[in-house]
């Protein structure tokens, strides 16, 4: 029934903009606690258990939430900033249920199937974006999807941005799944296809640091070969100068061969709408971390309460349009919940840091691109993207030290085959 469960809350976190009828409440926040607590409720006494073994680090993240609280109550848009931490509040709610799912579960045979689901929705969101590129007014995106950044494709998440990471992490997954036979040749080459060219069409250039930075850590962990992970940069290069879209993103679009589509179109494959240019978006950043170093400033203890930079602060910055969150975890923490939440979410960071460091791969390096990609942006509004982020976290609290295992079980087939 817990693995039921567990696809329930993943895919009930794609349905943000799906309302319950005659109620203005989005769905995905009645299913998401229902499906967590359907996970949590069953076995109280093992979950006494957890908690035990885990209190501290459990600990540091109910303060996180108590200051959250405490900061939305005393800001002086203490109404919206509430609304927002409720928003968030059923984080905590999943993060347990996957805490008490993953628990004793150390070996990855018995944590596949989860991580074969997650793989299995992240390639289905992949498949969506082509879907999407092809069909824009598809009905389909406009009962799920948040509003249109096409030709940029965004799939059934809430930005281009979130949709390339969570692509680009799910390639690093499946390469990590194969290496380690969770999945078959055939479901890393389908997931390969799929994700190289969402890849492209997101035109994320989050996405595509990332990207390379998941290859690099791959190589560093030895999970691909050199020559896999430069095959990989090739395809992935050729399609970003193929496609009109990421062609614009990188600087080429006005280049007279470039997209390469081109030359099979008759320049046909034109970008209509308005792209910003590498420095016009790094210009753009620069004056969303200047105005949460100014917020700062002015509140410097409990911050202007949780949801209120995108809401007031980016909606200035930005002649009037909203949703421009501080385009960095650590500022918009410090905007928004001063230099003690900052604090608070360091001491978090702290703990989790000091139980993945000698996780499994496909553990540790999910968890360090979740964490870079926000250092130019911020997430916590797609629950699609964190659901999937807090389910590695669980299991890298849960995790044994994945090292030490395999140093351990080294020693002893040297010294079985010595006694031999």
């Amino acid at each position: 029934m817990n693995n039921i469960f567990f696809i329930l809350l993943l895919f009930s976190s794609l349905l943000g903009r799906v309302n319950f009828p005659g109620i203005n409440i989005n769905i995905h926040y009645l299913l998401i606690p229902i499906f967590s607590l359907g996970i949590i409720i069953p076995s109280q006494n093992f979950n006494w258990q957890i908690i035990k073994k885990h209190k501290t680090f459990l600990l540091s993240l109910t303060i996180v939430y108590l200051w959250m609280w405490l900061c939305s109550i005393i800001s002086p848009f203490s109404n919206l900033a509430i609304v927002y931490t409720i928003k968030y509040s059923p984080y905590f709610l999943i993060f347990l249920a996957f805490l008490f799912l993953t628990y004793r579960k150390n070996k990855i045979l018995y944590l596949s199937f989860y991580y074969r689901c997650i793989l299995y929705l992240i390639q289905i969101i992949a498949f969506l974006g082509f879907v999407e590129y092809l069909f824009p007014e598809l009905w389909l995106f406009k009962l799920l999807k948040y509003p249109s950044f096409h030709p940029q494709i965004g799939s059934i998440m809430q930005n281009p941005n979130q949709f390339g990471v969570t692509i680009a992490i799910g390639l690093c997954m499946s390469l990590i799944l194969e290496q380690q036979r969770i999945i078959s040749k055939f479901e890393l080459f389908l997931s390969e296809f799929l994700f190289l060219i969402s890849l492209a069409l997101s035109a994320s250039r989050n996405a595509w640091l990332i990207f390379m930075l998941g290859l690099f850590l791959l190589l560093i962990y030895k999970i691909i070969s050199f020559r896999k992970a430069i095959l990989l940069v090739i395809l992935w290069f050729f399609l970003v100068i193929f496609l009109p879209i990421s062609t614009y993103r990188i600087g080429l679009g006005n280049v007279p061969i470039f997209p390469l589509i081109n030359l099979f179109l008759d320049n046909s494959a034109e970008v209509k709408v308005k792209i910003l240019d590498p420095v016009g978006t790094a210009l753009s950043r620069f004056s969303l971390w200047q105005a949460a170093i100014i917020e700062t400033i002015q509140r410097p203890i409990s911050g202007i309460g949780v949801g209120i930079f995108a809401e007031h602060i980016g909606f200035k910055t930005f002649g009037g349009l909203k949703g421009y969150h501080a385009h960095n975890i650590f500022l918009n923490v410090l905007a928004e919940q001063g230099i003690a939440g900052l604090v608070i979410f360091a001491n978090f960071l702290i703990q989790l840091t000091s139980k993945v460091k000698h996780g499994n791969p496909v553990i540790v390096i999910p968890i360090i691109l979740f964490l870079v990609c926000q250092l130019p942006d911020f997430f916590i509004e797609d629950y699609a993207f964190t659901t999937i982020e807090l389910y590695f976290i669980a299991v890298a609290i849960n995790s044994q030290k994945y090292f030490e295992i395999q140093e351990k079980k080294s020693i002893a087939n040297t010294t079985e085959m010595e006694f031999i």
